[in-house]
């Protein structure tokens, strides 16, 4: 009975000895990224309209594309060069764009005047997106 009492008091120690030395232990870990800056606009490559006579404008359609992380607006800077009228305009919104696929559509209209010789007329049209 005695070697009972002591087996089972031995084993009792061991489970509540064993509980006792259970305890949690923790770490912690820093994490850290860095947002960049994500803005990129893709402009059409060179338009050509055609055959154009003077007091009839060519027309194209073009679309630029682009992505931003914040939102952005599209413009369109006109350099007529030696057309006597070069415009580019859109019906699409271009204030507030955001996300990976922006796509704005704009129509290219070029024109020249009767004192415009006969040959090739060339201008350039600047895509933007700002922030």
């Amino acid at each position: 009975m005695k070697r009972t009492l002591i087996i089972g008091l031995s084993v009792v120690a061991l489970v509540f000895g064993a509980v006792s030395y259970a305890a949690a232990a923790s770490g912690d870990t820093s994490v850290s990224a860095t947002v960049g800056t994500l803005l990129e606009i893709t402009a059409p490559g060179p338009v050509d309209l055609g055959t154009i006579d003077p007091e009839t404008p060519g027309t194209a359609t073009v679309t630029v594309t682009g992505k931003s992380n914040k939102p952005a607006t599209m413009g369109a800077t006109v350099n007529t060069g030696t057309f006597t009228t070069l415009t580019s305009t859109t019906a699409d919104a271009v204030t507030g764009l955001r996300g990976g696929s922006i796509a704005v559509g704009y129509t290219i209209e070029g024109g020249v005047d009767y004192n415009v010789d006969p040959g090739a007329v060339s201008g350039t049209i600047t895509y933007s997106l700002v922030q």
